[in-house]
């Protein structure tokens, strides 16, 4: 697809201690994801086959593993009742979003209710606001306690809407990093993120 932009947002709901153990749960293969061919079938990329082999091969460690080395600006944290993510990945490889969308479905079993939560993934040459309306993500996950599965239609405005925090949050950390080398991310990453990253970067 090309040397482009991608990003992938959620708010999946989930009691506290649930997100603290999601946190350190296994990575899952893709075998959870119930149709991981229709990944981009009902949205801009439809008629692209996506190629999991490579997300498969590196979708090892936890998710505090992989949030804590995700790179760019990252936003995972507890907030209100729900896990929420937005992941920004600048001209990167959408390998790594395949990954973080097992992540995201490996988080279905710590869901409270029934209702599957969304997990909304676009990209391209965009800035890093969530998609203008009219525009087309790339996919919609829906995840919950029986697994996950792509969907070829979703109601984009309420998830949106669902999703207006994160991304003003995330934009407003992104020009307080720009702006102020030493800013520390206290707002957007999760206790345990935040330590695990720093550990990371002193390990580097």
């Amino acid at each position: 697809m090309g040397a482009r932009s991608f990003l992938l947002a959620a708010r999946i709901p989930m009691p506290e201690n649930g997100f603290d153990e999601w946190l350190g749960s296994p990575m899952p293969s893709a075998g959870i994801i119930e149709n991981p061919e229709a990944m981009y079938t009902g949205w801009a990329a439809a008629g692209t086959t996506p190629d999991w082999s490579a997300s498969a091969q590196t979708a090892a460690g936890t998710p505090l593993q992989l949030l804590a080395t995700a790179g760019s600006l990252t936003l995972a944290r507890y907030r209100d009742g729900a896990l929420e993510v937005y992941l920004y990945h600048y001209h990167d490889d959408p390998y790594i979003i395949q990954t973080e969308l097992l992540m995201l479905a490996g988080a279905g079993r710590f869901t409270t209710g029934d209702a599957p939560a969304p997990v909304l993934y676009w990209g391209g040459d965009v800035y890093p606001g969530l998609p203008l309306p009219g525009d087309q993500p790339l996919a919609v996950l829906l995840v919950g306690p029986t697994g996950a599965r792509f969907v070829d239609r979703h109601p984009l405005a309420p998830l949106l809407a669902d999703l207006r925090t994160a991304e003003s949050d995330f934009l407003v950390a992104g020009e307080q990093l720009e702006n102020q080398p030493d800013w520390t991310p206290e707002a957007i990453l999760a206790p345990a993120v935040r330590a695990a990253a720093a550990a990371c970067d002193l390990q580097g």
